[in-house]
């Protein structure tokens, strides 16, 4: 990360804060001495806990060490500069963007290693990269191409935009069905063959993205095959001298990276993950799937604990209109719900102290913008004025819900806050 200044002032912009507070900075977040259960934010408020972030980013760092692995965290999870510099600090080997809006913003930020988990299309998008490589020497860019249209509009831009070097790329695999990315090798190869003669381009590494493929029947298989496929289309342009310097092999999602390191790691390859999600997790969708990577994986069950969910929405009890039917403060503008709905966890009633009791048997059914249906027991506690926790599945769509997330520690007492850039 470079010396960008990043906006230090959290206001009445930021939900949560409570009412009549002034502007203030991170640094004054401690001094104020707020407490979640004690409901002086103003609901519905987006938490980090301190401690499972540090967690989180401590065990990728010793998975990757273990593995040999890098990783280059896919950014669009939070595009948080100060949960980037987390990051970065902690030994990722760079970062990844999923638009070039996300390149820019990460260059205003000071990154200086990117791949650009996409395709590069598009003449202002082309003319921005190549300026930047023109400007600083230090930036290190990576992009996909799976076509040979694409080469035809790279080549195109950088003749109008020369950047004085290479563009450095990554051949993308995919498979029949699937997202982007080259689905017959013959033609992924003959690609590689044109790069590696252009002298605008330059052949960095093979690339696939396999997160796609979860909740598939066999879904441990066809990771497996499109792993075999990267590996075999890498090995085949070693052979043929294609690449310019030591090659990079790179895969993307957050529930296989286990497999990505022991079908990719061996022989001489970077291999580079880039799993965004890791560092907040979630409390459904990822926690179901890194439970089943950490019992297939020797490597992850060497770690001890695995990942720990940071990210919980606080709302409260509006109304219970029936006796099995309870609505709560929280809604689609708040919390993602395209994987899963959101999961109740616990419950405080402030006026009664400061606990979190746990909450079985409720069910978040429905979410309307402002509104979460539940469905709960006849004999549940809650009423009107209560505070629910609620767990998220998958983080990546409801980060950009919030414009500042708190963090809190472990007694829920605000302790810090970040900043999205969405």
């Amino acid at each position: 990360m470079g010396d960008y200044p990043v906006p230090d002032t959290i206001d009445w912009r930021s939900k949560g804060l409570p009412t009549g507070q002034a502007p203030l900075s991170r640094s004054e977040l401690p001094e104020r001495g707020w407490r979640v259960t004690r409901d002086d934010l103003m609901l519905p408020v987006a938490l980090l806990r301190k401690s499972a972030l540090v967690h989180n980013s401590d065990w990728m760092r010793r998975f990757t060490a273990l593995t040999g692995a890098r990783i280059a965290p896919h950014g669009k999870t939070t595009m948080s500069p100060e949960l980037f510099a987390m990051q970065m600090a902690d030994g990722a080997w760079g970062m990844t963007a999923a638009t070039p809006g996300h390149v820019r913003m990460y260059r205003e930020l000071g990154l200086r290693r990117i791949i650009l988990a996409n395709q590069l299309i598009g003449r202002q998008a082309i003319s921005y990269v190549a300026g930047e490589l023109a400007r600083d020497p230090d930036f290190d860019f990576y992009c996909l191409v799976d076509s040979a249209r694409a080469i035809d509009l790279l080549e195109a831009g950088l003749h109008l935009d020369p950047p004085g070097r290479p563009l450095q790329l990554l051949i993308e695999l995919g498979y029949v069905g699937g997202r982007s990315g080259l689905r017959d090798d013959g033609e992924a190869l003959a690609l590689a063959r044109r790069i590696a003669a252009s002298p605008l381009l330059s052949l960095r590494g093979i690339e696939a993205f396999e997160g796609v493929v979860q909740g598939q029947d066999g879904d441990e298989d066809r990771v497996n095959g499109l792993l075999q496929r990267v590996r075999g289309l890498g090995e085949a342009a070693l052979a043929e001298g294609l690449f310019t310097g030591r090659p990079v092999l790179s895969a993307g999602g957050s529930s296989f990276f286990d497999l990505v390191t022991d079908r990719l790691s061996a022989g001489p390859f970077d291999v580079v993950l880039r799993s965004g999600c890791y560092l907040v997790h979630d409390s459904h969708f990822y926690r179901e799937l890194i439970e089943r990577l950490t019992s297939r994986s020797p490597a992850a069950a060497a770690l001890g604990e695995g990942l720990r969910p940071a990210l919980e929405i606080w709302a409260h009890v509006l109304s219970r209109p029936e006796p099995t039917r309870l609505v709560a403060g929280l809604g689609k503008r708040d919390a993602g719900n395209d994987v899963a709905q959101p999961t109740p966890l616990g419950w405080c009633r402030p006026e009664r102290g400061e606990a979190v009791l746990p909450l079985a048997g409720h069910t978040v059914v429905r979410l309307d913008d402002q509104h979460a249906y539940l469905d709960v027991p006849a004999d549940s506690p809650l009423q009107p004025g209560d505070m629910i926790s609620f767990g998220i599945s998958h983080p990546c769509t409801t980060f950009d819900k919030w414009r500042t997330l708190f963090i809190v520690d472990d007694e829920l007492a605000v302790i810090d806050a970040v900043e999205t850039w969405f």
